[in-house]
């Protein structure tokens, strides 16, 4: 049995800051600042504004091809939060997967604002929010100064494989 490895959506696998950015230019600021409330609601607003953005985000680099490789080693889902304020995001999170990873993501997008509540060995997050600070399984931190591109987290992910073999689950 294949362990589970959660993969998230924005600014992970799609580049959710560059289409927004592309959209309203004037929130390119926020994406080098903290996270913040006020952010937020300037981000839920233009989305509110742009609800099928979703549908057309391009792949972070090295994205596609890495998930398609540990594929054939993990268990693949990806777990997503949606704007709540904004449903079009519910389906266009699934339309975007699938127009670029195919049938590989056919039932396998998870959206839920409480990453935590799902159980699997590691999850591959840009932020530390929605739950993925509480992840059990190991939160690989994407774009970070120790996992700063899909290439180091795949060579990370296939060298835990290989040392640590058939584990299904592990707690740290």
């Amino acid at each position: 049995m294949k362990k589970i490895l959660y993969v998230d959506m924005d600014e992970t696998v799609a580049n959710f800051e560059k289409r927004m950015v592309e959209l309203f230019p004037f929130t390119a600021p926020i994406f080098n600042e903290e996270e913040s409330y006020e952010n937020g609601v300037i981000i839920e607003d233009c989305m509110m504004k742009s609800p099928r953005m979703f549908r057309d985000l391009e792949p972070i680099e090295g994205a596609i091809d890495s998930v398609k490789r540990l594929s054939q080693h993990f268990e693949i889902y990806f777990l997503s939060t949606p704007f709540w304020e904004v449903p079009e995001t519910f389906m266009d999170k699934r339309h975007c997967l699938e127009d670029h990873f195919g049938a590989m993501c056919y039932k396998r997008l998870i959206l839920s604002h409480r990453k935590d509540l799902n159980l699997g060995a590691y999850l591959v997050d840009d932020r530390l929010a929605n739950g993925s600070e509480n992840f059990l399984g190991e939160h690989i931190h994407f774009d970070t100064p120790e996992f700063p591109n899909w290439k180091v987290v795949e060579e990370y992910l296939m060298q835990e494989e290989k040392i640590h073999g058939k584990r299904i689950f592990s707690f740290g």
